[in-house]
């Protein structure tokens, strides 16, 4: 028979010993981890990895030569490492790459595309 513990109003509960496996009750561990880390938030993407995602997509290989800089009153701010392609970003392709933005990310509202000159070699895939 468990052992008897009290809970805060004073009511007896049967304790749980781990003598007392359920195999009708039992999951594996990932299961109850992917659970735990939905409820959580923990393996939600943001909002700047969703961006930096579509904008790979959008731009092409291109986007090796940008950074997602930050987002910042529905701003989105990159750092270019060419003159040649920051002219042709802010110029020619801005509309159609703020307009791809909206349209596949769904979970914040781009209003403006912001660039930014930036010489030194981009780090990490893009990435500052």
């Amino acid at each position: 028979m468990p052992a008897l513990s009290r809970d805060l109003s004073g009511k007896a509960l049967a304790k749980r010993e781990a003598s007392d496996y359920d195999a009708d009750r039992a999951e594996p561990v990932g299961a109850v981890l992917r659970r735990w880390g939905a409820r959580s938030g923990v393996l939600r993407t943001s909002d700047r990895e969703r961006i930096w995602d579509a904008w790979q997509r959008l731009l092409g290989p291109d986007a090796a030569h940008t950074a997602l800089e930050g987002l910042r009153d529905h701003k989105a701010m990159f750092t270019v490492d060419s003159s040649a392609l920051l002219s042709e970003l802010k110029s020619f392709r801005k509309q159609e790459l703020l307009e791809g933005l909206r349209r596949e990310v769904k979970t914040y509202f781009v209003q403006d595309i912001r660039f930014r000159l930036e010489k030194r070699r981009l780090q990490g895939k893009g990435r500052l």
